[in-house]
């Protein structure tokens, strides 16, 4: 077990050092909060005293955001629209230091937003407004230049796929896999495909429970259910590493060098699990760059995590949130 001072360092020291960059579906996370104190005359829904409208970076661009709140230096690439909320998703990410040149506007396509409607920390609602359809080539060729040109200044590539279209071209993803892979870059990816070789040669894929289920078919009733499914999805992906979460179970690591391995949970308290895969993604991804073995890098990941449900929305974790948890290190 990696001693306490030297997990500290890696995290306070090392990981502002990483250099990362995000490929994904970049997405707004919009709040209308407000009170409901009655039932609407014209039908039987609850009426929504407006109070405040909040945005938060979501998507792959929450996955950027916890990178940088952990200290890293980030690229951001992806596509978004001149809209005003892909002018706010660009002005945001920048105003936290963020490089936002990456991020190409497509024609015809809006910003990915998801407006959720809440009052005193619960959700009535939830409106999506984006289009899913695959990204035009000539978005391919801006994207795949961009990342070419910057290979060489990173230290790994995350791929953050929401289906939202970004991801949908089999020849696009093996280019820039294989971009990565030439460039002897990490590659660590957290998909929601339902196709286990979509990202096949990738270091790490990180699916949840769910999508687990969804992409091999088999429903993860218990211990025999879950080795089987997770042994499944590693042969076919690929991966050097395959990592499930499983929200409360925590998380599980199938590998081929280590077989299948288990870290439980360590959220103190669970008040919203929004964004908590981006953050696994990101602390994980930074510990195998800095150094770290996969396990050790999944157990920082599991205490991140267990940081960032404990808060409200789509939120992230500080450098000094992580590093003020490790006691809990051992225990995982």
């Amino acid at each position: 077990m990696i001693a306490k001072d030297v997990l500290e360092g890696i995290i306070l020291e090392e990981f502002p050092r990483k250099r990362i960059l995000v490929m994904g579906d970049l997405m707004v996370d919009e709040y209308v909060v407000g009170s409901v104190s009655r039932i609407s005359p014209e039908a039987p829904v609850a009426v929504l005293n407006f109070e405040e409208k909040k945005r938060r970076a979501g998507g792959a661009a929450n996955v950027a955001v916890n990178l940088r709140s952990l200290g890293a230096s980030v690229i951001a690439c992806g596509i978004a629209g001149q809209d005003d909320c892909g002018i706010w998703l660009r002005e945001n990410l920048g105003a936290a230091g963020i490089v936002t040149d990456g991020i190409v506007g497509e024609e015809g396509r809006p910003t990915a937003v998801k407006t959720r409607f809440t009052t005193r920390g619960q959700q009535l609602l939830r409106v999506d407004s984006e289009k899913d359809e695959c990204i035009l080539p000539g978005s391919q060729r801006a994207l795949l230049d961009f990342v070419r040109g910057r290979l060489h200044a990173v230290d790994a590539v995350i791929l953050s796929d929401y289906r939202k279209g970004l991801f949908s071209d089999p020849g696009f993803i093996a280019s820039l896999v294989s971009l990565c892979k030439d460039a002897g870059v990490l590659v660590t990816v957290d998909s929601k495909s339902r196709k286990m070789d979509k990202f096949k040669g990738a270091d790490i894929i990180k699916p949840n429970k769910k999508e687990l289920e969804d992409a091999t078919g088999i429903k993860i009733r218990d211990d025999d259910c879950l080795s089987r499914a997770g042994f499944l999805y590693l042969e076919q992906s690929g991966a050097g590493n395959l990592v499930v979460t499983r929200g409360e179970s925590g998380i599980s690591l199938f590998s081929r060098d280590y077989g299948r391995e288990d870290f439980a949970s360590h959220a103190l308290q669970v008040f919203d699990v929004t964004g908590a895969g981006d953050t696994v993604i990101s602390t994980m991804t930074l510990g195998v760059s800095s150094g770290l073995p996969v396990q050790d890098s999944i157990r920082l990941a599991n205490i991140a995590a267990g940081i960032v449900v404990g808060k409200a929305g789509t939120a992230s974790v500080t450098a000094g949130e992580l590093a003020g948890r490790i006691d809990a290190f051992e225990d995982l």
